[in-house]
């Protein structure tokens, strides 16, 4: 099981080891799974180690019980953060994880972290933006806000406008403004 307060004492370390991930299964299967829920993390390194192999300090290493033994010494060597599960129980721990890590338990600076590393990527693949990147970036922020909150309150405008913070005629001017551009 993971402790959401375990995360906050290994950001650090977790910075520090590069964000590594290690993987260890025998499942070819589960590993590729594994690494594409990963995907829209902020891991970008994954590693599959095996048994005879010894494991990079720190990071996160996540250990497929099923096909797979670690010993006692990798138990408790307080290193990094370790995941243990079985198959497609460990899949659930590490989506746990990730959704915990990520979300940084919706504060502020967790989310900010997350949208960081996103817009940084984006920002080191040179692409051209429609209208440059800040009006790009600030439309698309602002047309997935909209459509996300109205499909949370099922279409209601009122609602949508109150989980949004602004007023209806606000998000009515948003709105067309974004049916404009299309």
């Amino acid at each position: 099981m993971i402790d959401p307060s375990m995360l906050s004492t290994t950001r650090r370390s977790l910075a520090a080891s590069d964000e590594v991930v290690q993987v260890m299964t025998r499942s070819e299967e589960l590993f590729a799974k594994i690494v594409e829920i990963g995907q829209v993390s902020p891991y970008r390194h994954f590693r599959r180690t095996g048994a005879e192999e010894e494991g990079v300090p720190g990071g996160v290493m996540l250990v497929d019980t099923g096909t797979m033994e670690i010993s006692s010494r990798k138990l408790n060597s307080g290193e990094g953060v370790l995941v243990l599960g079985k198959g497609d129980a460990l899949l659930q721990q590490w989506k746990k994880f990730l959704d915990l890590r990520v979300s940084g338990e919706c504060s502020p600076d967790g989310f900010e972290e997350f949208l960081r590393l996103r817009v940084r990527e984006a920002l080191q693949r040179s692409c051209t933006w429609p209208g440059g990147a800040y009006d790009f970036f600030q439309g698309i922020l602002s047309s997935v806000l909209i459509s996300e909150a109205l499909d949370l309150t099922g279409g209601n405008r009122q609602k949508t406008a109150q989980v949004l913070g602004i007023s209806r005629t606000t998000l009515r001017n948003r709105m067309q403004e974004k049916s404009e551009l299309k």
